[in-house]
């Protein structure tokens, strides 16, 4: 018998589409022509002080609070890996951080900020133009988290390292989503044949080989932007990615979900409880009510179901933000996200953790900018909500 929770979620999901179908008709259409024909005449470029290279990165920025130590650091950690940055900024910068970011890169962007991220990316890629064939690797990363925010590791090495055409820091969509409640049941099973399957869009890169298919210059040419989050994704990441996939790229993440489950039973029951009780989750109410059942009976949980517990995290939410605790720790992920800063209490308060119990430079950086965020969203809300 299927759960009335269950009819209403699908009802729901079905007026939504249908409510959306000529918005989202338009901006697949007309999305990227909109862009090109009346937004893209505000956008201003120039050139920076660090020389070409032929590995390129694009780096999108929104430096809502300005130019930040952290924006810094990932300029110079792609200089110093002989790595030449377009920066695109998704709102415009004074003058004085202009010369910050000049100073740190190849090439500089400002543009309206519509589209998202891959509406940034596509600007910096085809500002490349024609020299994109060419070149021995390209590089996309965004701000949205604090990179690189430990030194045990380095990324640039580890995509390296890999040696495919098509890689990422990070995955979603490889395991199965079970139900909360029924997460001692999960199967862990990563696999790459899901629909939605794709490589998290925060940092990717892209071989030579794969930059010098037709089909990749055409991907941006022809993306259709939107202001709609949810479209962005499946167009974006999941696009980008199912294309890739489709055209037999070879492709893999540095951070590998199919060892998940390997590593974690490798850890002691300490160290196991320790994660499930700093798992990052947002946007999930069903997966946070059983989160705060579970934290209450973390001590006397089964091992077996602590494991399963946290690959149900991981599958429902993303590595990237439920267990970037264990990421971060045992992985030595270089990755951290910032929006759960702002987005729950408890995920804040959880991000602020990770940051004062890592003691790099980058994460004392990384958490003078989070108090700093913090305060000014707290002070926010005080003035808008004086009672």
């Amino acid at each position: 018998m299927i759960s009335s929770w269950k009819i209403r979620r699908e009802f729901k999901r079905l007026m939504r589409s249908v409510i959306n179908f000529p918005e989202g008709l338009l901006t697949w259409f007309f999305g990227a022509r909109y862009y090109d024909v009346v937004l893209s005449g505000s956008v201003r470029q120039e050139p920076g002080a660090q020389p070409a290279s032929p590995r390129r990165a694009v780096y999108l920025i929104f430096p809502s609070e300005g130019v930040l130590a952290s924006h810094e650091r990932s300029l110079r950690y792609l200089t110093e890996k002989g790595v030449a940055t377009t920066v695109v900024s998704n709102v415009p910068l004074s003058s004085d951080d202009k010369k910050r970011i000049l100073n740190l890169c190849h090439h500089y962007i400002e543009r309206p900020n519509f589209g998202y991220d891959f509406g940034g990316y596509r600007e910096g890629v085809l500002s490349l133009g024609a020299d994109i064939p060419a070149l021995e690797q390209l590089i996309l990363l965004n701000d949205s988290t604090w990179f690189p925010i430990q030194d045990t590791t380095d990324w640039l090495e580890d995509v390296e390292a890999l040696g495919v055409d098509f890689a990422a820091a990070a995955s979603n969509y490889g395991l199965p989503r079970p139900e909360p409640e029924a997460f001692a049941d999960i199967e862990f099973d990563y696999r790459v044949d899901h629909p939605n399957f794709h490589y998290c869009s925060f940092a990717l890169s892209f071989s030579n080989k794969m930059l010098g298919h037709p089909g990749f210059l055409n991907f941006w040419k022809r993306f259709p932007l939107s202001n709609s989050k949810k479209r962005t994704v499946r167009r974006g990441e999941i696009g980008l990615t199912q294309w890739a996939l489709k055209n037999g790229f070879s492709h893999g993440a540095t951070f590998d979900v199919g060892r998940m489950k390997q590593k974690l039973t490798q850890l002691d029951d300490i160290r196991l409880r320790r994660i499930a009780s700093m798992l990052i989750i947002m946007d999930d109410r069903r997966m946070r009510e059983v989160q705060q059942r579970v934290d209450v009976i973390l001590p006397d949980l089964p091992r077996d179901d602590v494991i399963s517990f946290i690959l149900t995290a991981a599958a429902r939410k993303g590595v990237s933000y439920a267990t970037a605790e264990f990421n971060i720790f045992d992985c030595g992920f270089p990755f951290l996200k910032k929006s759960p800063l702002w987005l729950d209490p408890d995920t804040s308060r959880k991000t602020l953790e990770i940051l004062r119990r890592l003691t790099t430079p980058a994460s004392e950086e990384a958490l003078n900018e989070a108090q700093t965020t913090v305060r000014r969203r707290l002070a926010s809300t005080t003035v808008r909500d004086p009672g």
